[in-house]
C-alpha cells in the first residue's frame, strides 16, 4: 500500500509537470483560427487549482520537512510577497489578485518538490515528463498536423513549424532545451545505478535535439548550442582552475547571449541596415516599456498587469504606440520591472545571483551529475530570457524548477558539508 501511494505522488508530480509546460489543453481546448484571443484559457486556472490544493493537503502530510527547506531562501519568498503585496497598487486588481494565489501555488509545489525528493529524483521526474511531451509532440506533428504544426498563428508567419502538443514552437523550442540538458546529465551519469538504462537518457536527448530543429526556433537553437558548450566548463570547475575558467565561462556566456539576441532579431537588423525601420525587433517594445516604466519606477503596475487587454489602460497605451498587439515584452526582466519595478527587480537579481553562488558551492562538494543541473538551469534561464519572458510565471514549469533548484541546493549543500565532516571526523579518529 505504501509503494502504490509513493507511485500516485510521482505520477501526480509527473502530470503536474506535464501541464505546467503548457501541453495539450490550450491547443485541444481553447486555440481556434477563428478566435480573436487564444491566450485566455479558462480551464488551466482550474485545474492548477486542483493540483495546489492536492498540492497542500501533500505538504500537511510532511509539513515539518517543508518548513525546514521553506526557510532556507528569503529573497525569493520576498520576490513572490512582492507579487501578492502588488495588489495594492497594481492597475489590474482583480486579475492580479488571481494570478498572485496561482503564483503562490506554484512556488508551493517548487518548494515540496525540494522538501519530497531530492536532485537526482528530481531529474529522473523530469525525464518521465519530458518523454510524455517529446513522444506526444511526434504523434500530433505527425499524425494530427493541424494542432501539431503552427498554422495560422501570428497571421501564418511559422506555417509548418513544429510546435507538438506545447502552444508554440518557441515553447517548445525552450523546453527541449531542458530536456536536453536533462537526459544528458543522466546519460553521462557514472553511478552505474542506472547503467543499463542509458541509451534511453541517450534517445531522449537526441529526439530532443531533432525537435529543438524542427520547431525552427534560432533562440533555442543557440541557447542548446551555448549549454552544450558549458558542460565540460562547469564540470572544470570542480578542479582548481579557479581563474581561467570562470573567464572563459563568462566569454562564452556574452558570446551566447549576444548570438541569440541577434539571431532573435534579423528582420530588424536587415531592415536597419538597408531600409526603413519596421516594428519587427524588440528594441521598439522596449522602448515603449521604458517610457511607461519611469512613470512608475519603484514599484511598478501589478504583477501580471501590463500585457492583457484593450480594456486594461497600461496595455492599450502601449499596443496603440507599438501598433500590434503584442503579448508580452519579450525580456524576462523588462517584464520584471513594468511589473514589480525597480525593487522587485534587485530582489531577483540578488536572489539569482545567490543561487549562482550556491551552484557553484555546491558543484565542487559533489561529483554527481546533478550537481552540474544548477547551473546549466540558471544559464538556461537567463539566456532564454534575453528574448523570451519566464520570470516569475503562474503555473509555469520554468519558475517551478527555479524555485526547486533554488531550495534544493540549499539543503543537499548543508547536507554534503555535513557529510564532509563527519568523514574527516572518522578520518581524524582513524589516525589517531
Amino acid at each position: 500500500m505504501h509503494r502504490l501511494s509513493r507511485l500516485a505522488e510521482k505520477v501526480f508530480v509527473v502530470l503536474t509537470l506535464f501541464f505546467s509546460t503548457t501541453a495539450l489543453i490550450t491547443i485541444l481546448l481553447v486555440e481556434k483560427e477563428d478566435a480573436t484571443d487564444v491566450t485566455q484559457d479558462p480551464y488551466t486556472p482550474i485545474l492548477f487549482m486542483g493540483v495546489y490544493f492536492v498540492t497542500l493537503l501533500l505538504i500537511m502530510k510532511r509539513w515539518k520537512s517543508f518548513v525546514y527547506v521553506a526557510q532556507k531562501d528569503v529573497w525569493l519568498w520576498l520576490l513572490v510577497g512582492m507579487a501578492l503585496a502588488s495588489i495594492l497598487w497594481t492597475v489590474a486588481p482583480d486579475l492580479t489578485t488571481r494570478r498572485g494565489i496561482l503564483l503562490l501555488g506554484t512556488t508551493g509545489f517548487g518548494v515540496y518538490l525540494a522538501a519530497r525528493y531530492s536532485m537526482r529524483e528530481q531529474l529522473e521526474l523530469l525525464a518521465w515528463t519530458f518523454w510524455l511531451v517529446i513522444l506526444l509532440s511526434f504523434v500530433f506533428a505527425i499524425a494530427l498536423p493541424s494542432y501539431g504544426l503552427m498554422t495560422f498563428q501570428e497571421g501564418g508567419a511559422h506555417a509548418g513549424a513544429w510546435r507538438g502538443v506545447i502552444t508554440h514552437k518557441n515553447t517548445l523550442g525552450r523546453l527541449m532545451n531542458v530536456s536536453t540538458v536533462v537526459f544528458l546529465l543522466l546519460s553521462v551519469d557514472n553511478s552505474g545505478s542506472q547503467h543499463k538504462y542509458r541509451w534511453v537518457a541517450w534517445l531522449g536527448f537526441a529526439l530532443s535535439g531533432i525537435l529543438i530543429i524542427l520547431s525552427t526556433s534560432k533562440t533555442a537553437l543557440v541557447v542548446f548550442l551555448t549549454l552544450i558548450i558549458m558542460l565540460p566548463l562547469y564540470k572544470a570547475l570542480r578542479g582548481n582552475y579557479n581563474q581561467l575558467i570562470p573567464s572563459v565561462i563568462a566569454v562564452v556566456l556574452f558570446v551566447g547571449s549576444t548570438a541569440t539576441l541577434l539571431l532573435d532579431n534579423l528582420p530588424f537588423i536587415a531592415t536597419a541596415l538597408g531600409k526603413d525601420l519596421t516594428l519587427t525587433g524588440r528594441t521598439e517594445i522596449w522602448e515603449a516599456m521604458l517610457d511607461l516604466i519611469w512613470k512608475r519606477p519603484l514599484l511598478g503596475y501589478g504583477f501580471n498587469a501590463v500585457w492583457q487587454s484593450w480594456d486594461n489602460d497600461v496595455t492599450a497605451y502601449l499596443w496603440r504606440i507599438l501598433e500590434w498587439e503584442c503579448p508580452y515584452g519579450h525580456n524576462g526582466l523588462m517584464d520584471l520591472l513594468a511589473e514589480l519595478g525597480i525593487l522587485g527587480l534587485i530582489v531577483f537579481a540578488i536572489s539569482y545571483i545567490t543561487a549562482c553562488i550556491k551552484g557553484i558551492l555546491w558543484l565542487r562538494a559533489t561529483k554527481m551529475v546533478e550537481g552540474l543541473f544548477p547551473l546549466m538551469y540558471l544559464t538556461f534561464l537567463f539566456m532564454s530570457n534575453i528574448t523570451e519572458s519566464t520570470l516569475l510565471t503562474t503555473n509555469s514549469l520554468f519558475w517551478i524548477l527555479y524555485v526547486s533548484i533554488v531550495f534544493s541546493m540549499a539543503v543537499e549543500y548543508e547536507q554534503a558539508r555535513r557529510y564532509s565532516y563527519i568523514s574527516a571526523m572518522i578520518g581524524d579518529e582513524e589516525l589517531s
